[in-house]
């Protein structure tokens, strides 16, 4: 393979290490070797944007563009370049749905979050991913809003209603945890735009990942990485295997993407 001229990154357990939501200085130091190389750096995530501000560790990163929301919202600097928002009718069912017998769901507008309820599965969760509990509200206020993502927390019973839902798709991030998107967004969809808009094809990419939500733009993308901490059906999908992300394993992924 030849080097890519763009490398797109996951963040929880691949940018980002467990043992203080930080990016460790060996992967910060090998994506500034990659960008000074004139390869584009993005970050491809199933996060909310509106969380990024409360990460300091991404400050300072040659990032630059995001696929946020599991590829429902791309932007690059001030450019939004696609959004894909759930449907109306899937976001109503569920509000229904929680209305009649509640479980937490965070609801992700572009410039808003909020929470209908919340429980110690969501304090878990949350205090995982080092991110606080959105502000509670009346989940109708969905109803009136582009939904561009929805944070479920709970069981089977849980799982298999989402799962049920049209014109959406499920994915877990971690036990207990769900993102309902638009059944047409995944990151490598979201990233199918981003290239398009850099004029970089398909095969001059590469990927980096550790979860269930990484799958598309692994398998896909010209060349990819799984991290050590991955579990196999992910590691399926990729080209390398690198270490775990507590174990430099970014820093050793862009040094395999760069031989």
């Amino acid at each position: 393979m030849s080097i890519p001229r763009a490398i797109f990154i996951d963040m929880d357990g691949t940018l980002l290490n467990h043992e203080n939501n930080q990016v460790p200085k060996t992967a910060v130091d090998a994506l500034y070797h990659a960008h000074e190389k004139g390869i584009m750096i993005f970050i491809a995530t199933g996060r909310n944007k509106n969380e990024f501000d409360r990460i300091s560790a991404l400050n300072n990163l040659p990032i630059d563009g995001f696929v946020t929301m599991n590829g429902a919202y791309c932007y690059a600097g001030d450019e939004v370049i696609f959004k894909n928002p759930l449907h109306p009718n899937a976001v109503a069912m569920l509000v229904d749905q929680i209305t009649k017998d509640p479980f937490p769901c965070i609801f992700c507008e572009l410039d808003d979050m909020y929470i209908n309820i919340t429980n110690s599965l969501v304090d878990y969760l949350q205090k995982t991913v080092n991110l606080p509990i959105p502000k509670i509200c009346g989940p109708h206020k969905a109803l009136n809003a582009e939904i561009f993502q929805i944070a479920a927390f709970g069981g089977e019973k849980e799982e298999k209603f989402l799962r049920s839902l049209p014109y959406s798709k499920l994915t877990r991030w971690l036990d207990g945890g769900f993102d309902l998107v638009n059944k047409t967004a995944n990151k490598w969809n979201g990233i199918l735009h981003m290239l398009k808009y850099f004029k970089i094809s398909p095969a001059e990419t590469a990927a980096v990942g550790d979860a269930e939500n990484d799958i598309e733009m692994l398998a896909n993308a010209g060349d990819s990485v799984a991290m050590g901490n991955a579990n196999e059906s992910v590691k399926k999908c990729a080209k390398f295997i690198t270490s775990h992300v507590d174990d430099n394993g970014l820093a050793k992924a862009l040094e395999y993407l760069l031989s």
